[in-house]
């Protein structure tokens, strides 16, 4: 009985180790599985070509690798009337413009004013919208308003 009892605890020890190694794993692969970025400027400096704008805004975007679903939430305000277009465009890095200039993902205008906040989310397909090119910083989201018809405002997704 003696020997069951010595054994059955260094087991049972091991096997309590082990499960908080697994954890620690878990807990890092976690991790790896979200990319977040806050307080990302969005504004006429970042349009190309740029925009005199006074207008700014801030967004906040993150990425859910094992759901595949990019989110998004643009905070802005100072337009200079009610927004003629908002999208999702690409591929695209910080100081370029796409061509043509259709957005791959249209944000809907009902709603919005010169002041606002728009929030979505976008799926990462990997074959329109590839994860890559999402965590490499190519994709923007651009404002565009009857003064400023290239476009008034842009933020670009990244998680740099």
């Amino acid at each position: 009985m003696k020997l069951i009892k010595l054994t059955a605890f260094p087991l049972f020890l091991f096997s309590v180790l082990l499960s908080l190694g697994s954890c620690e794993k878990s807990s890092e692969a976690k991790k790896g599985n979200l990319y977040a970025k806050s307080g990302i400027l969005v504004s006429g400096a970042q349009v190309v070509p740029v925009s005199a704008s006074p207008a700014l805004g801030s967004m906040d975007v993150s990425y859910i690798r094992t759901d595949k679903l990019l989110n998004y939430k643009l905070t802005y305000s100072g337009l200079s009337g009610t927004p003629t277009g908002v999208g999702l465009y690409g591929l695209a890095p910080v100081g370029y413009g796409v061509s043509p200039t259709t957005p791959f993902q249209v944000i809907p205008l009902t709603g919005l004013t010169t002041s606002g906040t728009i929030s979505g989310n976008l799926l990462v397909d990997n074959i329109s919208v590839k994860e890559e090119n999402v965590l490499n910083g190519q994709y923007y989201i651009l404002i565009r308003t009857a003064a400023y018809p290239a476009g008034e405002i842009r933020g670009q997704i990244t998680f740099q």
